[in-house]
């Protein structure tokens, strides 16, 4: 489980954080088009063994600079820093969860005295 999150991940990266002009447009617009689907599939097992994948890359990536004053942090963009962000609190699996179905019977309708 662990091999395929860190794959996973390594991928959703590379997709979205890759530059434009060094990924196959084709390829990304249809593993883009298909990742929905493959988030709304996986098991909550799944999704926590991605979770911890990411908190790991988010400890690396944000770790104390070593003696040099080396840190991967002054590499990082916003964007990348708010996608770990969502996806360790777990909000980046909600954009995938099936929106519940809202039926007429299933609304209250206040009545109104006069």
């Amino acid at each position: 489980m662990r091999a395929l999150a860190e794959l996973s991940f390594d991928f959703v990266w590379h997709l979205m954080f890759t530059d434009d002009d060094q990924l196959d447009q084709d390829l990304a617009v249809r593993s883009l088009e298909n990742l929905s689907d493959y988030f709304s599939a996986m098991s909550d097992e799944e999704k926590r063994a991605f979770i911890a994948v990411a908190h790991e890359r988010k400890a690396r990536l944000f770790a104390v600079p070593d003696a040099d004053g080396y840190s991967p942090m002054l590499q990082a963009t916003e964007d990348q820093a708010q996608f770990l962000d969502h996806v360790v609190s777990g909000k980046f699996f909600q954009q995938f969860e099936e929106p519940a179905a809202v039926y007429a019977s299933d609304r209250v309708v206040p009545i109104r005295s006069n």
